[in-house]
C-alpha cells in the first residue's frame, strides 16, 4: 500500500504575530510659562525652547521602568521582526514560554506600580517644596487615576496566509492578492531569518574577540571578560531552534556547532590558557563561516 504524503504544516500554524504594549506615566511636563520666562530673561523669542520639569524624582519610578525594560527585552528576544506597527513573529514553539514569562513580568510590573501608587500622594506633597514656583497641582493625576496611567499587555493575531484568503473577487484578482500576500510574508520572514543569523554572529564574534584579548599577567588580568559571553550563548542556542520558523538547516547546523564547541565554563576559560585559546579559535572560525553565509544569504534574498 502506498503511503499518503503528509502535507507540511503551513507557516501560519507554526507562528503567529504578537505585539507588546507598555503604558507608563511620563512624570514630566512641558511648562510653557517657565519656557517663556527663561526666553524673556535672555532677550529671546518665547518659542525658541521648551522647559520640561520632572514632576517627581525619577528614582521613584526606577523599579517600574526596570520591569518594563525587562519585559520588552524578553519579548524582543523570543520574537522576530515583522513590520513597523509593533507586531513581531512569535513562533508557536515558544508561545507558552513567552506567555508565562510576559505574564510574570506583567505581575512584577503591576506590583511595582502599586508600590509607587501607595506613596504618590506624599510624593506630590514633597514636590511642592522641590519645585517651588514651578509646582502646578493640575499637572498631577489623582492617586486613584495614577494606576490607570500604567499598563502592560500582549496581543496575538494570526500570521497572514494566502490559502486562507477568501473574498468574493474574480479568480485573477484573487490570485494576484494571494501572490502579493505570499511575497510580503516571505520578504518579512527573510528579514526575520537574517536577524537570527545576526544575533548568533554577534554573540560568537564577541566571544572570539573577548577571549583573544584576555591576558593574565603578574600585574593582574588585562581585558577581562564577563560570564555573559558564555551565558548569553547558552540562552541563545537554547531558543534558536524554536525561533527558526523557516527551518533553515544551515542555521540549525551552526547552532549545534556552537553548542558543542563554545559552551565552556567561564571559570575554565579564565584558568586554562589552552582552553581559552582553543575556544577563541573555534569561535573565530564559526563567526567567519557565519559571515560568509550571511553575505550569500543577503545576496540571494535581494535576487529573489
Amino acid at each position: 500500500m502506498s503511503s499518503i504524503p503528509i502535507p507540511e504544516p503551513s507557516l501560519s500554524s507554526r507562528a503567529m504575530l504578537c505585539s507588546l504594549s507598555i503604558a507608563q506615566w511620563s512624570a514630566s511636563k512641558h511648562d510653557r510659562q517657565a519656557a517663556e520666562e527663561i526666553a524673556a530673561r535672555h532677550g529671546a523669542q518665547p518659542n525658541v525652547g521648551r522647559y520640561h520639569k520632572l514632576l517627581i524624582p525619577k528614582e521613584t519610578l526606577a523599579e517600574v521602568h526596570r520591569m518594563a525594560g525587562e519585559a520588552r527585552r524578553e519579548h524582543y528576544f523570543m520574537t522576530l521582526p515583522w513590520d513597523d506597527n509593533g507586531y513581531r513573529v512569535l513562533p508557536a514553539a515558544v508561545y507558552m514560554e513567552h506567555t508565562e514569562k510576559l505574564r510574570e513580568y506583567a505581575r512584577q510590573f503591576r506590583a511595582a506600580v502599586e508600590v509607587f501608587a501607595a506613596q504618590f500622594d506624599q510624593l506630590v506633597i514633597e514636590s511642592r517644596s522641590r519645585l517651588g514656583g514651578l509646582f502646578r497641582a493640575e499637572d498631577y493625576p489623582t492617586a486613584k487615576e495614577i494606576r490607570d496611567k500604567f499598563a502592560i499587555a500582549t496581543n496575538v493575531m494570526p500570521l497572514p496566509d494566502a490559502h486562507d484568503f477568501r473574498v468574493s473577487l474574480g479568480d485573477e484578482e484573487k490570485d494576484r492578492i494571494k501572490r502579493q500576500i505570499t511575497v510580503s510574508v516571505q520578504a518579512a520572514l527573510t528579514v526575520a531569518s537574517q536577524e537570527l543569523w545576526q544575533r548568533m554572529y554577534e554573540a560568537v564574534s564577541h566571544m572570539a574577540e573577548r577571549l583573544s584579548a584576555y591576558q593574565a599577567t603578574e600585574q593582574g588580568v588585562q581585558h577581562p571578560f564577563r560570564d555573559s559571553i558564555v551565558t548569553n550563548l547558552v540562552k541563545l542556542v537554547d531558543v534558536m531552534p524554536r525561533l527558526n520558523v523557516t527551518g533553515d538547516p544551515e542555521l540549525d547546523r551552526l547552532t549545534a556547532e556552537v553548542r558543542a564547541s563554545l559552551l565552556v565554563d567561564p571559570a575554565e576559560l579564565r584558568q586554562s590558557e589552552s582552553v581559552r585559546t582553543d575556544t577563541a579559535m573555534k569561535a573565530a572560525r564559526i563567526a567567519q563561516q557565519m559571515c560568509a553565509y550571511m553575505s550569500g544569504y543577503q545576496l540571494t534574498a535581494v535576487a529573489s
